[in-house]
């Protein structure tokens, strides 16, 4: 965890696309790696840097495609970072049930990574990170990049509405840049404060639960790569689901829904007659559908409430919750020798509060991405009707990257 939280920091002061690079080929190396250790120590501790890797690539990458895509296709981009996820849960038991022996089966996973490493040197850097750092004519690059592979014109210059002007202190550094982020930041006044503890809780309760029912699958006998195949298929639908209520209801208003439903369904279930296993193997299927829905989604609806400068600290630190919360499951599954429903008590009280709590933070749908916490701010409470601020012309720019962005959510990643 405290490796996820250096490579952010980094994230925000590198930009997106070298931390991309460096995690990717983390995951590679050290996957490798473990196939050569020795002894259980050594497993454990090159383990323990994979692992790491693996958080800081997902945060970034997620990032990144949510930086690079347009308002009108982000909630469906998102959505297939996850579904690429289950697939990848699908590949892991389908090679498992294929190739017996262990270490064969730790470098055939780890391959996979290879063709992005030699590719992702091509990615451009996202815009909104460029601007964020000032490099205007970087920025002004990637969209005549974008306009010219799609074969369309914006109306106006980028430099006419965000000047370059001369940002350099007097020993010639960037002083837009100047400022390091930090966790701190997540709690720069009240408003902050209470948008990122509701948000830690929902990523802590998301993956809780996510687990909780996930490790209770293996109660179901039979073939136990199937029951991982199917643990990932089950996914699927419901990011298709999670998709649908995003675009026509809000983030918001699909995520409260279905954290307030898995509360339900977790009482359903502890009042389940015993003997009724049928009941309640659908019940508990119905529980991680209505999870994985809210833990699907609470990454872009992260991602958004935040302003560029400390987006990737935002995802990142929701991530390390997330790891508590995966870190806490299997002790609430053992909580089932104390009483039997325990591990669903837990679940349902903390998607209660977690689902009360997501009422309160603002809606983001259909809003371009935030660049300054001063945008960040006024989301909060007033809705439709913000007040003008010096932020106002920024706001301008956002609207014109988003634009870009919708223009060119299939062509622009298709080049690079």
């Amino acid at each position: 965890m405290e490796g996820l939280f250096d490579y952010v920091g980094h994230f925000g002061r590198v930009g997106r696309r070298p931390i991309m690079w460096i995690t990717s080929s983390c995951q590679f190396i050290f996957g490798v790696a473990v196939a050569f250790t020795f002894n259980y120590y050594s497993f454990v501790f090159v383990r323990f840097f994979l692992a790491m890797a693996s958080s800081g690539y997902l945060v970034v990458a997620f990032v990144y495609v949510t930086e690079y895509v347009g308002s009108k296709a982000r909630t469906w981009a998102s959505m297939h970072i996850h579904a690429f996820f289950a697939v990848g849960v699908m590949v892991v038991a389908l090679i498992g049930y294929l190739v017996r022996t262990w270490w064969i089966y730790q470098i055939i996973l780890s391959v996979f990574t290879l063709p992005f490493i030699l590719c992702c040197w091509m990615l451009p850097e996202t815009p909104f990170w460029l601007h964020s750092q000032g490099k205007y004519k970087q920025v002004e690059s990637i969209i005549a990049t974008m306009e010219k592979w799609n074969k369309v014109s914006t109306p106006c210059k980028l430099s006419e509405l965000c000047p370059v002007e001369d940002t350099r202190d007097p020993c010639g550094n960037n002083a837009q840049t100047a400022k390091k982020h930090n966790v701190l930041d997540l709690f720069h006044n009240c408003t902050f404060a209470r948008r990122t503890i509701s948000v830690w809780l929902v990523w802590f309760t998301g993956s809780l639960g996510y687990y909780v029912f996930a490790l209770n699958s293996v109660n179901l006998g039979g073939n136990e790569y199937l029951n991982l195949f199917l643990t990932g298929a089950v996914e699927i639908p419901s990011y298709i689901v999670c998709c649908l209520g995003m675009d026509k209801l809000g983030r918001r208003n699909t995520l409260a829904p279905f954290l307030l439903l898995s509360t339900v369904i977790c009482v359903v279930i502890m009042v389940i007659p015993e003997g009724h296993n049928t009941i309640t193997i659908v019940m508990s299927m119905a529980g991680k559908f209505s999870i994985g829905i809210a833990f699907g989604l609470v990454y872009l609806y992260t991602a958004e409430l935040y302003p560029t400068i400390i987006r990737s600290l935002a995802v990142g630190s929701g991530s390390m919750m997330c790891r508590i919360g995966s870190v806490v499951a299997p002790f609430c599954v053992y909580l089932t020798d104390v009483w039997i429903f325990m591990p669903q008590l837990l679940v349902g009280i903390m998607a209660l509060v977690s689902g009360i709590l997501t009422l309160m933070l603002p809606e983001t749908l259909g809003k371009p991405l935030m660049n300054t916490m001063e945008e960040a701010i006024e989301t909060q409470g007033k809705g439709e009707n913000r007040t003008k601020s010096v932020s106002e012309a920024n706001g301008v720019m956002m609207d014109k990257l988003e634009s870009s962005a919708e223009i060119s959510d299939e062509s622009l990643m298709h080049k690079f």
